[in-house]
């Protein structure tokens, strides 16, 4: 799981290097990287809040264990999402 989010991170960060390399507006990098993996890191958080309030697998209503993906796994993709936007973003900012 952790795999496929780091590259679908890498694929976002490929699609914004395109259009910023299209448009010759390098600040994309920094904006939309930015705020992808921000998105995505206030996402990771708010599942592993949810997985400490609600439990792993239950749901909010119910007791039931048939949610298939658990909470926590879904904070780690999300994380690996964030990583490489994040890391674009920082090497756009240290770039100048």
């Amino acid at each position: 799981m952790i795999k496929k989010g780091f590259i679908a991170g890498i694929v976002m960060v490929e699609i914004v290097l395109a259009l910023a390399a299209f448009t010759g507006k390098w600040s994309y990098l920094y904006f939309v990287s930015g705020t992808m993996g921000a998105v995505s890191l206030v996402l990771a958080l708010a599942y592993l809040i949810d997985s400490i309030v609600l439990g792993n697998t239950g749901t909010f209503f119910s007791a039931k264990k048939t949610r298939k993906v658990s909470r926590v796994e879904d904070a780690k993709r999300f994380g690996a999402i964030a990583v490489p936007n994040v890391l674009a973003a920082l090497i756009y900012v240290a770039a100048g």
